[in-house]
This record gives C-alpha cells, structure tokens and sequence, in this order.
C-alpha cells in the first residue's frame, strides 16, 4: 500500500514540483504558485496511482496484447481506435483499488458539498519545452459528485492509450510501455471572461509579437470553436496594439486597455518563470486573473502538420453537430444530384472541343469532391467512434463493439445494391430454364459491349429473359457506374453477372433480426430520462456518420466513372490519331494531359505508365502456420483461399471460397456475399467489410499483415473470427475445422 502523499499530492505541495510523479502541468502550476499567480485549489492524483490501478487490474497484459497485434507504424488510424476503444473498455470495468479510491474520496469530502471540479491529464511528458500534447489527452469540467468523478479520473487513465496518444508518441518515438500519467484534480473557475495568451506569436513566423484572444463565459467554449474569440495581436517589446479583431455580434471589446496590460505583463512574466514561450489558458481580469494552465509552444520548434490533420479526426461534439448538419442537408443531396446530371448527359458523337469541355466539367468536379471527402467527410467519420465511446461510457457493455448493432438498418446505397443483386439471384433460382442460359452466356466468355449485346438480342427473342435482363441493365445503370482502381464496374457486365450466378448457388444466410432496439433502450435507461434528447442526437450523427462511410465512396466514385468514361473517350481518339500509346491504364490525375491532346493535335502525350507488379513467392521456410490480426466478425470456417490483387481477379470468385485481400472498399462489398470467410490486409471493426460480414454471418479477420503475401491461391485457410486468427493449412484436430465447430456450436 502506497502512503498518502505518494497518491494524494496538493498543488502547493513540494512533491509537486517532481515531474515523474505529478507531470509537467503539475509542476508547472506549483512553479507558478510559489511565484505568486493566482491558481484555482486543486491536487494531483500522482502516477504512483495510475500504476497501482494498472498492475493490481492486470491491464498490463491487455495494453501490450492490444497494440502488439501488428507493429504501430503499419497499423492505421481504425485499428488503433479499436484497440484503444478496448483498452477504454477495458479501464472503465476496472476497479480503483480501494485505497486509492478512500484517499480521493476523504479529498474531496474536505471541499464544499456539489462543488464542480475540472479534471484534466498531468503526464511527464506533456506540456514540456519539447513536446506539448495539447489535445491529445482527455480533460473534463463540471464534474460533481465522487461517482462521477472516479469515472473521470479512470478515463483521463485510459486516454494514455487513446488512438491521438499512441499516434503522437509513436511520431516523437517515445517509450509507449513504459509511459505513466497523474491526474489534475482543480475547483472549477466561472468567471464571466476567459481566454488564450500567447508570450510568442504561435506560428513563429513574428518573434517580436504575441498573442491573447478571448471569449465571454468558459474557456472549453473558445478551445473547442464553439464561439469565436476577439484576438489582439501585440508587440513584445512597446506592448502596443498591432492588431485587434473583434468579433461581429459584439459592439464593445470584451477588455478594455488596462485590462490588456496586465494580461500582457503576467503572461510574459510567467514566459520568464516557465523558461520557454508559453501557451497560457487564463480566466477572470483584474484581481480574478487566473491561471488554468500553462504549456510551451511547441509549434516554435515544430510546426507538425501531420499531428494536426489527426487532431481534426476527433471535432468536439459541437462540431460534430455542424458538421452533420451540413453533410445531411448540403453535401450528400448535393453530391447526389451532381452524379444523377453528369451520368444523364450524353456523350455520344461530340466534337473535340465538345467532348474536351465536358471532360474539364467533370475533372474539375472529380477534384473538388475529392477535397472535400478529405476534409469534410473523414472527420465526420468521428460520428461513429463519438457514439462508440458514448454507449461505452454509459452502459459498460461486456463487448465494446455491441454499439455497432445501433448503426445497422442505415439504408446503405451498398445494402440496396446488394437487395437488387439478391432479386435477380433469386430470379434465377426460380427459373431452371433462365438460369440454365445465363450460366451457358456466362461460359462463352462475352465481355463488355458484346455482352450487353447478346443479352439484349435474348431478351428480344425469348420473354424468358425479358425481366431479368431488364432489371440487370437497370441494375448496372444504378448501382455499378462507379469507379474502382480506375474501372467501372458498368464496363464490366461479365463480372456482375458471374456475381449473380456465383450468388444463386450459394445464397447468403443473413443473422436473425439485428438487437438495435433493445441496445437503445439500455442506453437510454443508462443514459436517465433528462438526457434523451442527446441520446437521441448522438445517434443521429453517428448513424449518418456511418452511412457517410460506406455511401461517399460510391458516390465520389460514380462521379469518378463519368470522368474515366470521358478521358476514356477522348484517348480512343487520341490513340487512332497516334498520340497515345494504346493498353496504358488511365488515372484520374492525367486528365489534364488528355484534355490538352483534344485541344491542341500537335501535343504527343505521355501517360502515367503503371508500375510493373512482381509477384512475391514466399519461401518454403517462411510459410506461415497461422496469423494474427483483429476478430472483425464471430465464427469460425475452413475454405480455399481466393487471392484478390486487382480488378481482373473479382471474375475468378467462386461460392464459398475465402476472400483475401488488401483492403474491400463499399464499391466492391457486394462480392462478400458469395464469400465463405474473409481475410483482409487492412484493419478496424469500423472497415466496410466488417459490419456487412456480421450482418451476413461470415466470419471475417482483418489486420493481416501481408496476408496477400503469405496466402496463395487455393491455400486451404480457417478464418476464427472470434479470436482473430488464420491458420493455412489442412486443420490438423477437429477444433481447427471451421465446418465441424459451425455444426456444433
């Protein structure tokens, strides 16, 4: 058992000026302290605490089994969520060993009773000179109650080891394992104004200015963009005015002249206490001038703008909100609209020039779409794991994925694709005759035009094929003019129809009747009667977020289609006249040069050639026995291997054979339908493959590295999507087979 003042520590004591047991916000905040600023009262839970709830919770071994699956530089951001997700978990089910939890609890009982605290991470290595961690740890205010309060203390714990955390240590190659973390535990401070203050202009680009910005009510308003801030931009040295931005709505400033001086006059007075320009968070003027915290600017050193794209991947619930607001009301109608009018316009016998400006119509929309996919819809996709985390933190759940059966029933452009592809299935079944045909106009190895040709041609000969054909040309015109690896599935009718055939002699077996209902009405009891209208919020966006998910792609990718149907066009002509070589792929990025061939016969124009691909043996003494990667979808299931590397491979699936592949993107899910197992290269319970594999019960691993590698083609393969393991091979003992653990479950 630790003593009192190892896991209790004041702000004003001595101890809180030790770094490795209290962090550097402690410590710097005890430094300001003895030099006589104003700081709310508070304690630090020391990091002595954090590795007692650790060690005596055995979540060492989870940490470590977590974020060792694969090695961090080749995991992407889904799969560090989902193992952080499950260290949270994890975290939250632990207990606080009881003499930690009784010395927090006397803490607290010496403060005033309904006192609101804030409580926020103290770890060494944040807020020093060199490495910041601003945003990257969890912080929370108007906490109450020591319930409330513990719950606060553990998830500051476990966001040591959130995806932003392990994402940034990784980057400045720091020791994850050994990283610890103290808590800062601090009265709240209301006060009607709050801000920022820089000692140096943040960017470092005016060594001579600085910076204060501030915002009427609390700082959370102003750090998490819910309200714009007035900024003044000073110089140093003359402390004059250089610029002042005040905001619209408001016709005072919100500090006056003096005011300003003294904020100044501390700040760079904290600069000098500190040793390093400093970021300070401050609230109150004058005599209620108050230090909440103080951090380097590190930005001086570093201006990282990786770190700062993957902080924009988690927007504060405000955001968010704004954020949904528009994707549902502005982008996705908008997007929708835009793929409908380039698909309806006619490309048929246009003139040179005709046919170049509609190809710059549609290159210029392509890209523009494409930037806001990057900037608008990837961090929307924080609406899931907002709702993820959510649920967790309410309901406990023993499987921290079991808010994933909220986000079914999302009508998915791919699920109504898939319903289409169903349908003519089991038209097929349903006519021995009509399937017979279209099994032989399959194995005569028609492609493309010739085959829509054909089938046209049956379709006016026989009212057999009249139905089917029809809805498969409409089928075609709706769901597969999108692009993929640089080809559209419309050109590619074969494929589709082998699909339908591969999918009529193995139909899928959906699971029972998704438990959505059920799930939201625990979190509503969680959750208490007062706060059902966030609820009822949080699961708006998050089920937007992930019908975003998997409809952007096809949708961008349908505007993609137009784009490579036009360029495809243009090098026809381009290619007789001699000025392209013929068989080269086209890719978006070369349309310009294309665009430029229409318009000017003089130009000879040279393509992206694409890189030749090798392909990889793997050596006799390196064959794998078994791999490790995430458990995305439950069962268990032993087939032949179906390698998928390109485009060209989707024709050679067979029913009940295992996909394995790099990554399935929503333009290509409908082919898991036919699938036995799935083996996927990239990771994360948030991938499109994976909640389309739970929802047709095939089990599914994701997260193998190399697993295009290290599988070959007909390789006999049991995916266990309960644990996350492939083992190649023949099964050696019945509990191996995937077929007799399916009959005996």
């Amino acid at each position: 058992m630790e003593s009192s003042s190892e896991i209790i520590i004041p702000l004003i004591d001595k101890l809180a000026g030790n770094i490795e047991k209290v962090g550097s916000k402690t410590k710097n905040l005890n430094l300001l302290i003895n030099n006589s600023f104003k700081v709310p009262e508070g304690f630090c839970i020391s990091t002595d605490a954090y590795k007692a709830f650790i060690t005596e919770n055995k979540l060492y071994n989870k940490i470590e089994m977590e974020i060792s699956r694969k090695k961090l530089e080749d995991m992407r951001w889904e799969e560090m969520w989902d193992a952080s997700l499950r260290i949270r978990s994890a975290f939250l089910k632990a207990e606080i060993p009881p003499y930690i939890k009784d010395q927090i609890t006397e803490k607290i009982k010496t403060y005033p009773l309904n006192l609101e605290f804030s409580v926020r991470s103290s770890s060494p290595s944040e807020d020093s000179e060199k490495t910041s961690f601003a945003g990257i740890h969890e912080s929370y205010i108007n906490i109450s109650g020591i319930k409330d309060l513990l719950k606060s203390i553990k998830l500051v714990w476990a966001s040591l080891w959130s995806d932003r955390a392990i994402l940034y240590r990784e980057e400045l190659e720091l020791d994850s394992y050994n990283s610890s973390i103290a808590v800062l535990v601090q009265k709240m401070e209301k006060r009607p104004l709050s801000g920022l203050a820089f000692s140096r202009e943040p960017t470092g680009l005016y060594a001579d200015q600085m910076v204060i910005e501030a915002v009427d009510g609390l700082l959370a308003q102003l750090v998490d963009n819910v309200k714009e801030g007035e900024k003044w931009v000073i110089d140093r040295k003359t402390h004059k005015i250089i610029s002042h931005k005040k905001r619209e709505e408001y016709e005072d400033s919100l500090l006056n002249e003096d005011e300003i001086s003294t904020i100044i006059t501390s700040i760079l007075h904290i600069e000098n206490v500190i040793g390093y320009p400093v970021d300070v968070e401050w609230t109150g003027v004058r005599e209620d001038f108050t230090i909440l915290q103080t951090r380097p600017i590190t930005s001086l050193e570093d201006e990282n703008t990786e770190r700062k794209w993957y902080l924009t991947l988690t927007p504060n619930f405000e955001n968010l909100k704004a954020l949904a607001d528009r994707v549902e009301n502005n982008l996705i109608p908008e997007l929708i609209k835009t793929g409908k009018r380039l698909s309806s316009e006619k490309s048929e016998n246009l003139e040179k020039k005709q046919l170049a400006s509609a190809l710059k119509k549609r290159a210029l929309c392509y890209f523009k779409w494409k930037d806001i996919y990057w900037d608008e819809f990837i961090p929307f996709a924080h609406g899931i794991r907002n709702l993820g985390t959510y649920y967790n933190d309410l309901v406990r759940p023993d499987n921290p994925y079991e808010f994933m059966e909220l986000l079914k029933d999302s009508n998915l452009i791919a699920a109504q694709r898939d319903v289409n592809l169903k349908k003519l299935a089991d038209h097929l079944n349903n006519n021995s005759e009509l399937k017979l045909n279209i099994k032989k106009v399959i194995s005569n190895g028609l492609n493309g035009k010739k085959l829509i040709k054909k089938l046209l041609k049956l379709k006016q000969e026989d009212e057999v094929y009249s139905k089917f054909i029809k809805d498969f040309i409409e089928l075609l015109d709706d769901y597969m003019d999108v692009a993929y690896e640089n080809q559209s599935f419309k050109d590619y009718p074969e494929l589709v129809l082998n699909n339908i055939y591969q999918l009529s002699e193995n139909p899928p077996i959906y699971k029972q009747k998704s438990s959505g209902k059920t799930l939201l009405d625990k979190l509503y009891r969680a959750a208490g009667e007062s706060r059902k209208s966030e609820v009822d919020e949080v699961l708006r966006i998050g089920r937007l977020s992930w019908k975003l998910r998997d409809d952007d792609n096809i949708l961008l990718g349908k505007i993609e289609s137009q784009l490579l149907t036009y360029m495809k066009l243009a090098a026809d002509i381009l290619i007789k006249e001699g000025r392209i070589e013929n068989g080269l792929e086209l890719v978006p990025e070369d349309w310009k040069k294309i665009y430029q061939g229409l318009l000017d016969d003089e130009i000879k124009i040279n393509l992206t050639k694409k890189e030749d691909e090798t392909t990889r043996e793997t050596p006799r003494e390196l064959k794998p026995r078994q791999l490790v990667g995430q458990p995305s979808s439950p069962g268990i299931v032993t087939g032949r291997a179906r390698i998928i590397n390109s485009f060209q491979d989707f024709s050679k699936i067979k029913s009940g054979e295992i996909l394995v592949c790099d990554a399935i993107q929503p333009q290509m899910t409908f082919l898991v339908s036919i699938a036995a197992g799935i083996v996927e290269r990239r990771g994360g319970m948030l991938v499109h493959s994976s909640i389309i594999a739970r929802e047709m019960g095939i089990p599914a691993v994701n997260g193998v590295g190399d697993a295009t590698f290290l599988i070959k083609n007909g390789d006999m393969v049991t995916v266990n999507g309960y644990l996350g393991l492939v083992i190649i091979g023949e099964p050696e003992f019945n509990l191996e087979h995937g077929k007799y653990i399916r009959e005996t479950l």
